[in-house]
């Protein structure tokens, strides 16, 4: 596969199949896309179209059928689980759909929560993460337990957990599902804001607050598994 120098997410033909039974069904089918450096990218489509299981594997998360991945020049779809475990806590944040976090926990124990494999945060990360609340105005709830912040917040500090091990590349997924639209105007200045810093940015969404926000770099449209041209 021929690497686009440009890019910082690179997929090629990829596919993803799942068989239950005698029954095969085709989740995603010859994607090829290329993300450059510092923009923010769209994956639209409706519910059931593959837009979760494309930014799965384009996190890592799980292997294609067919086809590969490339993030920053390197090739992740080959490697060994914990390669690519690596690879992917190294260069990609996610923020989940449902946010991900964990009930009883406060704010800045879910936040520290992806470093707990390495041992936990070190100086820098902390002071990564007093200057990420600060920034998104979290700093008084950062010992809150998560149940009792609102979406909004939920959806903030699911961010800056995703932003805590400072991955060049940060996915979401549906992430304004849960949201009002004033609540989707501060996630998107404050995306903006990281793209402007070098961070790229794929969310997925049939949001049109969002796949229609003149700002972005793009949108690509899934359409029960493939992309339309």
């Amino acid at each position: 596969m021929r690497t686009d120098q440009h890019a910082m997410i690179q997929a090629t033909s990829l596919s993803k199949r799942y068989r239950s039974g005698h029954v095969e069904k085709v989740a995603l089918c010859q994607v090829s896309l290329a993300i450059p450096r510092a923009e923010f990218w769209i994956v639209s489509g409706p519910s059931g179209s593959g837009k979760t299981t494309l930014l799965a594997l384009l996190a890592g998360m799980i292997a294609p059928t067919e086809g590969e991945v490339v993030l920053d020049g390197k090739s992740i779809t080959h490697l060994r689980d914990h390669h690519r475990a690596l690879a992917r806590r190294n260069l990609v944040g996610m923020v989940f759909q449902e946010f991900a976090l964990v009930a009883g926990m406060t704010l800045a124990e879910n936040i520290f929560l992806p470093l707990v494999p390495q041992g936990g945060p070190g100086e820098t990360e902390r002071q990564r993460v007093r200057a990420l609340l600060e920034r998104f105005g979290m700093a008084a709830y950062a010992r809150t337990q998560v149940e009792r912040l609102s979406a909004g917040e939920r959806q903030r500090g699911a961010i800056i957990r995703a932003l805590v091990a400072d991955a060049p590349i940060l996915m979401l997924d549906e992430p304004t599902a849960a949201l009002d639209t004033e609540n989707v105007r501060i996630m998107v200045d404050l995306l903006l804001s990281l793209r402007a810093e070098g961070r790229t940015i794929v969310a997925t969404t049939h949001d049109r607050r969002l796949t229609e926000d003149p700002r972005l770099n793009g949108v690509l449209r899934l359409v029960d598994g493939r992309l339309e041209r």
